[in-house]
């Protein structure tokens, strides 16, 4: 099983992105609101991914997502920014477009947060069942 954090100030955005990751098999879903639990809960138990909500202003989780990926490089992080869904898998970021406020575009948003959950998910598979390479 493979461990999702979600990050978000909002207990609405939270509850919802957890609830449509959770019904993903094989991952397992903690959330919280506040970044010093987030960077706590990674410090425990890392996980394969961090879904961030940065679509609403908020002082700190914007400076969460910088510590983040400075403290943790290699960490996948899916954040989500107002019209864009911007998607690291460790090495490279992409953005995808994600406009508009009507219930079309929050389908198509979700959509695309499942699409690039299981992309990376299956990276981070690929990479922990990766032969080691060192010196013979």
């Amino acid at each position: 099983m493979m461990r999702v954090l979600v990050v978000s100030p909002h207990p609405a955005s939270r509850a919802l992105l957890s609830r449509f990751l959770d019904a993903e098999p094989d991952i397992e879903v903690s959330a919280t609101g506040e970044p010093d639990d987030a960077f706590a809960s990674i410090a425990e138990n890392k996980p394969a991914l961090v879904v961030v909500d940065l679509r609403r202003p908020d002082e700190d989780h914007p400076l969460f997502l910088g510590l983040l990926r400075k403290r943790h490089p290699s960490l996948p992080v899916i954040s989500l920014v107002p019209g864009r869904l911007r998607i690291f898998d460790g090495r490279s970021e992409r953005v995808r477009e994600a406009h508009g406020d009507t219930a079309e575009a929050l389908h198509h948003l979700i959509g695309s947060v499942l699409q690039a959950t299981r992309d990376l998910l299956a990276q981070h598979l690929l990479r922990m069942l990766r032969p080691p390479v060192g010196r013979a």
